[in-house]
């Protein structure tokens, strides 16, 4: 499997196209193949494309909140990032409180896929704990996988207190994507082997279900973003390197 790096764990770090195109040349200097976009700051896209060419990283993804796909142009976004050769447009969040929330996510992601497989592109939804809320009998997450690939983030679903290992077998045909990440139970993210989650057992299911890549990120990381994905792959290197 191959390791990319969701880029809000170096968001501290990245405020304009410039430093987004240093802090890219950093992350692939510590060992990572690709990355997905959390915002682009600005950048021209075939500028973008190009120093990612340079930089031999792949545009594994990018996030983008269902709020922010609806205030703006949702074809002019999946251009954008088309240009820019990302492969999986990724919902980040959405609410999912409510049955009506959870209709209109799945009913709009269904017109996002559609729009994003004519421009080349797949689509996924990358969830927090509260979509495996049950609500009358039925997980949120169950009915989003119906309509969207899931982008599975192993932690989030470790803290709503799935054995992450045995849904991602359970669930393999409908996981696009796997977000590896680390923390405690009640929440609180952290560094690759550093918190309680099983990430021997992460790698293993997502390695029988064939997963090209895995993606780290850690959404408060300590004491900067760079330090802390550094140890990550370090940890990756180490302890984990039999799944590289």
């Amino acid at each position: 499997m191959k390791i990319a790096l969701q880029m809000y764990s170096v968001r501290d770090a990245v405020k304009d196209e410039e430093t987004l195109f240093a802090a890219l040349e950093k992350v692939r200097k510590m060992g990572y193949e690709g990355v997905e976009f959390a915002g682009c700051f600005g950048a021209d896209p075939e500028k973008l494309r190009d120093r990612l060419k340079e930089l031999g990283l792949t545009a594994v993804g990018c996030h983008e909140a269902l709020r922010s796909m609806e205030a703006g142009d949702i074809d002019q976004l999946l251009a954008f990032y088309q240009k820019v050769g990302v492969k999986n447009f990724v919902c980040s969040f959405a609410p999912t409180s409510a049955p009506a929330e959870v209709e209109h996510l799945c009913g709009y992601m269904s017109m996002v896929k559609e729009k994003a497989e004519k421009l080349g592109m797949k689509t996924g939804y990358h969830n927090h704990y509260h979509e495996f809320k049950e609500m009358d009998g039925v997980k949120p997450i169950d009915k989003i996988s119906a309509c969207c690939p899931l982008e599975l983030d192993t932690y989030w679903s470790f803290v709503a207190g799935e054995d992450t290992g045995a849904f991602i077998r359970q669930n393999k045909e409908k996981i696009g994507l796997i977000h590896l990440k680390d923390g405690s139970r009640d929440g609180h993210p952290c560094a690759i082997g550093e918190g309680e989650a099983d990430i021997r057992a992460v790698l293993e299911a997502a390695r029988d279900m064939g997963a090209e890549w895995v993606i780290v990120e850690n959404d408060n990381p300590v004491p900067d973003g760079f330090s802390d994905v550094a140890r990550s792959m370090d940890t990756l290197k180490t302890k984990f390197a039999d799944f590289l």
